[in-house]
């Protein structure tokens, strides 16, 4: 209201004419009001009423401020059965020691914008000379991951832990997106998610070039039908039987990107499996204990072909034929 009062007042109990027309009187010190008065008490209450309203037609965003709901979110995604700590522990090369009290890795999930803080430190046995490492990660995520991210099948994409996206188009995203580097460090990349016609992601740092090598990567599996039969003999095959046929055979990280792995997504593979080698053998990636998904069985197939053009030179176990 914008009356003077000259005596102080406390707030009311309810937001009615009476009781508000009973503070004024209480604070201009009068037993009767006049009618401009009387009438500003009113148009006091009708602003009230007014704002009432108006916050029920547009309800207030809970996670717009922090709060028990903001908490409660940040809880259900530090988890450990949340889908943030299982792609971390699936793709991400991270301590872990059953012996030693206090190592592994301990993982603090905050709302905002896409951010990655870590501390490492060095943590001993209790009654044996052994060490392990402890690391605490605290990773910022924006309040609506899981409806941007995780409802839009990009959570994982490519083998990296997305960290934001909002769509650009039917088959792109502007995203961030979560590296490894050497041993346990990480940092956060932004640039562009593209799905290719075979249902793999593509990483770049801009639209074009993702693009891009989407397409290099269904032209090069679309017309070479051999590599096509080879990686489908590969995806037939165990690790032994590959490690036998073709485990001497050379790799680098540019049969992964001649394949059509994206750089950045081949560098995250050997940094977790590899220790940060470029490259090696067969037996050697297989060695490693990663998982012989698409883009791995990619790579090993561009490293074999590379190497021989004969299906003569190999020795293919019974029942898999395959031409080159």
């Amino acid at each position: 209201m914008n009356l003077k009062f000259i005596h102080p007042v406390k707030k009311p109990d309810k937001v009615t004419y009476n009781h508000l027309a009973a503070l004024a009187r209480q604070g201009l010190g009068k037993k009767r009001l006049s009618p401009d008065e009387a009438a500003e008490v009113r148009a006091a209450l009708e602003r009230h009423k007014q704002r009432r309203l108006a916050r029920k037609q547009t309800p207030r965003d809970p996670l717009a401020k922090s709060g028990r709901f903001l908490r409660r979110l940040e809880r259900i995604l530090q988890d450990e059965g949340s889908p943030i700590w299982r792609i971390l522990c699936r793709h991400y090369r991270l301590p872990f020691s059953r012996w030693i009290h206090g190592a592994g890795t301990d993982l603090e999930v905050r709302i905002g914008m896409p951010e990655i803080y870590t501390s490492k430190s060095t943590v001993w046995h209790d009654h044996k000379p052994w060490q392990g490492t402890a690391l605490d990660i605290t990773l910022f995520v924006p309040a609506n991951w899981r409806s941007s991210v995780l409802a839009a099948g990009l959570a994982d994409a490519g083998g990296f832990l997305t960290l934001s996206a909002k769509q650009v188009a039917d088959d792109a995203w502007e995203a961030s997106w979560l590296v490894q580097g050497r041993g346990y460090e990480f940092y956060v990349e932004s640039g562009y998610i593209v799905r290719a016609v075979d249902g793999t992601y593509v990483h770049s740092r801009s639209l074009e070039r993702a693009r891009a090598i989407a397409e290099e990567r269904a032209k090069a599996w679309v017309e070479k039908i051999c590599l096509r039969e080879l990686r489908d003999t590969l995806a037939g095959m165990t690790r032994e039987q590959i490690a036998v046929t073709f485990g001497d055979v050379p790799i680098t990280m540019k049969d992964s990107v001649k394949a059509g792995n994206c750089s950045v997504g081949t560098r995250q593979w050997c940094n977790k499996w590899a220790d940060g080698r470029t490259s090696g053998t067969v037996r050697d990636v297989l060695e490693t204990g990663a998982p012989l998904d698409e883009y791995l069985l990619r790579a090993l197939t561009v490293a074999i072909a590379r190497q021989h053009t004969n299906a003569l030179a190999y020795h293919i176990p019974q029942g898999q034929a395959m031409s080159l």
